[in-house]
């Protein structure tokens, strides 16, 4: 199946994360902080990446995200958020515009890990083929 990169602080959610992904057939690697993503990504590309918004108790993944996107644009990304508990109605507005967050899937949590194995399936079949990230976009 498929490399998937799991992106989050909290290790609960990761494990069952991963339990459940195991269980779908894909492989799966899990890191805590957006600089150990990225180092990961330029290593090892993974097929798809998901990403915690909020890490550390900032909305340091929505960041990750764009920095993600433009290192490997064909990379599919799965932002997964609670982002209304930390950021007003009006935060929120002014972040809904048109290419403010360049993901595949952007999932309100909770999500099951069954629907995050379907969403995952799901984002792959639609990826176009795979590139490995350009070094010259990698940030340092």
């Amino acid at each position: 199946m498929a490399q998937v990169l799991l992106v989050d602080d909290d290790p609960d959610l990761i494990t069952r994360n991963e339990a459940v992904l195991v269980t779908a057939g894909h492989t799966v690697s899990a890191v805590s902080r957006p600089d150990e993503c990225l180092e990961f990504v330029r290593k090892h590309p993974p097929d798809v990446v998901v990403i915690e918004a909020v890490l550390q108790g900032t909305p340091a993944g929505l960041d990750l995200a764009r920095s993600l996107s433009d290192m490997s644009p064909a990379l599919p990304l799965i932002v997964l958020s609670d982002l209304n508990r930390y950021l007003s109605a009006r935060e929120l507005a002014a972040q809904d515009r048109d290419g403010w967050l360049p993901v595949s899937r952007f999932l309100e949590k909770p999500v099951s890990p069954e629907v995050l194995a379907d969403e995952i399936d799901h984002v792959l079949a639609a990826a176009p083929s795979r590139r490995r990230p350009d070094p010259a976009r990698c940030p340092e």
